[in-house]
Formats: C-alpha cells, structure tokens, sequence
C-alpha cells in the first residue's frame, strides 16, 4: 500500500513538472512562434490534402520534362540536386507513410474531435520549418546524416520524381485516413529522433511544410546560373 502511495506520489509529481516545463517553454517561445490556435479538424485536413495536391502538380509541372541531366545537375560537390532534393523527401516518406497507416490503424483513440490545436513542441517544429510568405527560408535547418543525399550515399536518385509522386498520393490517402481518429491522442516517433513523439496532427503537419521547403529548394536549383538548358 505504501509502495502504491509512493508510485501515485510520483506520478503526480511527474505531471506538475511536466505542465510547468511547457508552460515555461510557452511563456519564452510564443512571442516568438505567436499563440497556438485551435482550428476546426476538417479545415486542417482539407488543407493539408490541398497543400499535398498543389505539391504533386507543382513537382509535376516543374520537373516531369526535365532531362537525367538536368536532374542530376548542382553547381558544386555539397550542393543537393533536384534528384536529390526529392531522395530526402522520398526517405522521409517511406518511414512516415508506414508509420502513420500503422498508428491509425491500431490507435486506442478511435474517437475524432472537431478541432484542433497544436501541441507547445508540435508547433514549434512546424514554425521552424515553416517557408515565409514569400515562399522564402526563414530559418536554416541541418538535415540528419541518414537524410542527406550528399553524406548518405544509399539514398536512391534515380526515378525520383515518379517514387515521390507516388508517396504523395499515398500520403493524401493517409491524411483522409487520419479524419477518424483523435489527431491529438495518437502520437507518432520522429524518424530523426525515435525517442520523441508528435501527435498525429502536427506530424502531418510537419511532414507538409516539409515538403514544401524541399520542393522549393529544388526550384532554386533550375535558377542557379549554369543549369543545363537541357
């Protein structure tokens, strides 16, 4: 009994830290990052399918009559190509995708919610990565070893284009999939950090934006002066 007061003891003890160190990290970062909003579930799925869909034409469109050559193209050794801009998205996807059908699937949180709201973490991550409105990078990011197409040899450029058009229409499929659940409840494993976890709905999130800021990245590349003509 007394082994169960002392665990219950803990346990809430636990939990006090834990709501004081987010609101701690509330209090220091939403000056920055702004307040986190609730916004009404299906606005955020339909969203993120249209954000998804605009994607898949835009690649579509900018690189689906583009030669090996200019594909392949970067202007020196540490640069990332086109090929490569999409490999990293590609990597991340074929983690996410199956990981996400999985967490939906076996979920205990079978009960959706009207609305949602970002967690402190959550919409940090998505704030950082995040493109401005001018579609420009706001903050640099370092990309993992196991992601970097420059460092990670393994990672496949070749019919890049057509693998990542077709994670994104899987990963449209998911994003509907994801409407009958709680986005809050269910978490998922970052693939860089296993250890930490997102719920669901700022995964999804996150995994737009990242999209967004690769595929503009690989934009600026057809931009960059000496880019084969074809």
């Amino acid at each position: 009994m007394e082994s169960l007061s002392v665990g219950l003891s803990r346990g809430l003890e636990f939990l006090f830290w834990y709501f004081v160190f987010w609101k701690f990290i509330l209090l220091i970062f939403e000056p920055m990052i702004g307040p986190i909003k609730r916004i009404p579930v299906k606005e955020l799925l339909d969203r993120l399918v249209g954000m998804t869909q605009s994607l898949t034409d835009e690649a579509r469109r900018e690189f689906g009559t583009l030669s090996g050559k200019q594909m392949n193209w970067k202007p020196k050794d540490k640069s990332w190509s086109i090929s490569q801009c999409l490999a990293h998205l590609n990597a991340f996807y074929r983690y996410y995708i199956p990981v996400f059908n999985g967490k939906i699937s076996n979920t205990r949180f079978t009960t959706p919610t009207t609305h949602f709201m970002s967690s402190p973490l959550g919409y940090a991550v998505s704030v950082s990565i995040k493109l401005g409105k001018l579609k420009n990078v706001k903050r640099r990011l370092k990309s993992s070893k196991d992601h970097n197409p420059v460092i990670n040899k393994s990672l496949p450029t070749e019919n890049a284009l057509q693998e990542y058009l077709e994670h994104q229409r899987n990963f449209i499929d998911t994003i509907i999939a994801a409407s009958r659940i709680n986005l809050r409840k269910a978490k998922c494993p970052l693939s860089v950090r296993p250890v930490v976890k997102l719920n669901i709905g700022d995964s999804l999130i996150y995994m737009v934006y990242h999209n967004e800021r690769h595929i503009e990245q690989a934009k600026r590349v057809m931009r960059i002066p000496g880019f084969p003509a074809a």
